[in-house]
């Protein structure tokens, strides 16, 4: 949390509730010293993918930073689903999703819902999930995060050679 900001200000004064914006500046109620975010702040995404094999053969290591609306780490864990993509576009899913696909490292965790193409991840308290790919072929796959606020962004071409 910013050091300047205060953890709750008061927009609304209610019967015992009070609505008004959190620390990261979304909207809250806060009932007795009870704080509730209404909207996640958890709203940009930046992600780095190493080359082909720097790790392992045929593995390409993922790093993803979920970030509140000033680029700053969260701090706590946040729940983000994470897609294995046909282009940059993001316009539809991988073909197979790679030959092992999408796996979580050492940070995280990670829940397939349909195998090899869409997951649900949960980042640590520091906004981070470490992910790998790996894939024996060619296939074209394209790595896609999509937050709590529904905002989805292409990360990078997890393609190998």
């Amino acid at each position: 949390m910013p050091a300047n900001r205060p953890a709750f200000k008061t927009i609304a004064p209610g019967a015992g509730q009070f609505l008004g914006l959190g620390a990261l500046g979304e909207l809250a109620t806060k009932v007795g010293n009870t704080i509730t975010r209404w909207v996640s702040p958890a709203v940009i995404v930046t992600g780095t993918i190493s080359a082909e094999g720097a790790t392992n053969a045929n593995q390409r290591d993922i790093t993803l930073t979920v970030k509140d609306r000033r680029g700053n780490a969260i701090n706590y864990a946040a729940m983000i689903e994470v897609v294995a993509l046909l282009n940059a576009g993001g316009t539809d899913f991988a073909a197979t999703g790679g030959s092992t696909g999408i796996a979580v490292g050492a940070s995280g965790k990670l829940l397939a819902i349909v195998a090899k193409k869409l997951f649900r991840g949960i980042t640590t308290t520091a906004g981070v999930l470490q992910l790998t790919y790996v894939d024996t072929g060619t296939e074209a796959v394209y790595l896609g995060v999509r937050l709590p606020n529904g905002e989805v962004t292409v990360i990078g071409n997890l393609t190998n050679a």
